[in-house]
């Protein structure tokens, strides 16, 4: 066998393995174009399917190639996918589990791919209306609230904001920034509040850095003096905590309390989401819910169910979980509810369910930079139907 050979084969195994790199993916795809011309990479799925009780009995090599390719997971990291091409035909699979759809969509900077894990249904035409006018993605948009109650509107505009004691806040393209010139012995309270369809970044007093989310607000002060820097989440943020000794940082969000020293984490604690979650990329945290309490390591995220007093430790994917935060929607087994509650959020939408919703599991990614047109055609690969009651009301339909 050629060394050629040899490399299509150490691709195809990676490929079923999930562990390509992007440049492996592409090498992958680019040999695909040449099917059934490639020898190398024919004999390669040839050896697959002898071992794979999975494609029994699917007729053709046409068919089964795009069986292997469709119903394989593609990695989700945002690197690894970003302008890839889609060049593979996707048809039903022979299997209960499938991916019904993976498509790329390219647009703004953004990129979207979706496919759907559940038993095998047959595909429905759903006529939709379309946007009469396209509803753009969110931005960098918020509101201070200062300590007397007056509020600023703030943009992705860049200056001098105001004065607060020996307090100085300064804009910086989508960015809030505190600068304290001297000691202080007061400090007073203000407030950053996302809406829906925006985010905003914010450096607090001690330097710590904060992104929050959509439909979000932190409660902090214009100086942190005492024995510990106390915050107040509503929603969903990132932090990034500088680290400062003798005075260790606290995020308190309801009847949650994490305390960090030094470390990156991110707490997701929307009204509407069932359970309020703390994860932990960098450092350690110690997580609190009333006398529960566990420490976590980087990798893990700590839930709490609303109104319990119990925090069940999972292993779980931090690039996902600050998907958020890097540009793009990241879901992995996630129901349609999941996705359509972070989608109303940043395209500012209402969303509604018709009788017999789409059921199953869903995988993908969606970049933030596309339009909610652009949003929706992505979902459409994985043959999730909708109308638009009217601009900003979208019906999720049966299939």
């Amino acid at each position: 066998m050629s060394e050629t050979d040899n490399r299509l084969h150490r691709l195809f195994e990676r490929y079923i393995a999930n562990t390509c790199t992007r440049e492996e993916l592409e090498e992958l795809l680019a040999a695909v174009k040449q099917w059934p011309a490639n020898d190398a990479l024919r004999l390669a799925m040839e050896q697959h399917w002898r071992n794979s009780r999975d494609t029994a009995g699917i007729p053709d090599a046409e068919a089964k190639l795009e069986h292997l390719l469709t119903s394989t997971r593609p990695s989700t990291d945002q690197q690894e996918q970003e302008n890839l091409t889609p060049v593979i035909p996707v048809r039903r699979a022979y299997r209960w589990r499938y991916a019904a759809a993976a498509v790329v969509a390219v647009g703004l900077g953004a990129m979207g791919y979706f496919y759907l894990q559940r038993s095998p249904t047959p595909s429905a035409i759903v006529q939709h209306n379309i946007l009469k006018q396209d509803v753009p993605p969110g931005g960098n948009k918020a509101m201070l609230t200062l300590a007397d109650g007056s509020t600023v509107a703030l943009d992705s505009a860049s200056g001098h904001v105001m004065q607060q004691g020996n307090t100085s806040i300064h804009l910086q393209n989508g960015r809030l920034q505190y600068d304290v010139n001297g000691a202080s012995d007061a400090a007073s309270l203000n407030t950053l509040t996302t809406p829906r369809g925006g985010q905003y970044q914010l450096v607090l007093p001690d330097g710590s850095k904060v992104w929050l989310n959509a439909a979000s607000r932190l409660k902090y002060p214009t100086a942190f003096i005492g024995k510990e820097r106390v915050v107040e989440l509503e929603g969903q943020g990132y932090f990034e905590i500088a680290k400062k000794a003798g005075q260790p940082f606290k995020v308190r969000v309801h009847n949650l309390e994490v305390l960090a020293l030094g470390t990156s984490f991110d707490i997701m604690a929307y009204d509407d989401e069932r359970t309020m979650n703390a994860t932990l990329l960098d450092g350690a945290v110690k997580v609190s819910v009333n006398k529960e309490t566990t420490l976590l390591k980087p990798g893990q995220q700590a839930a709490v169910i609303r109104g319990a007093d119990a925090i069940a430790v999972n292993k779980v994917n931090t690039e996902q979980v600050i998907a958020w935060k890097n540009g793009y929607f990241s879901f992995v087994d996630a129901d349609i509810h999941t996705i359509m509650r972070q989608l109303s959020r940043w395209y500012d939408v209402e969303v509604s369910y018709a009788d017999g919703m789409p059921q199953g599991l869903f995988s993908g990614e969606i970049g933030k930079g596309l339009t909610l047109a652009q949003a929706l055609e992505t979902l459409e690969q994985a043959r999730v139907h909708f109308k638009i009651e009217h601009d900003r009301h979208i019906v999720i339909l049966p299939e």
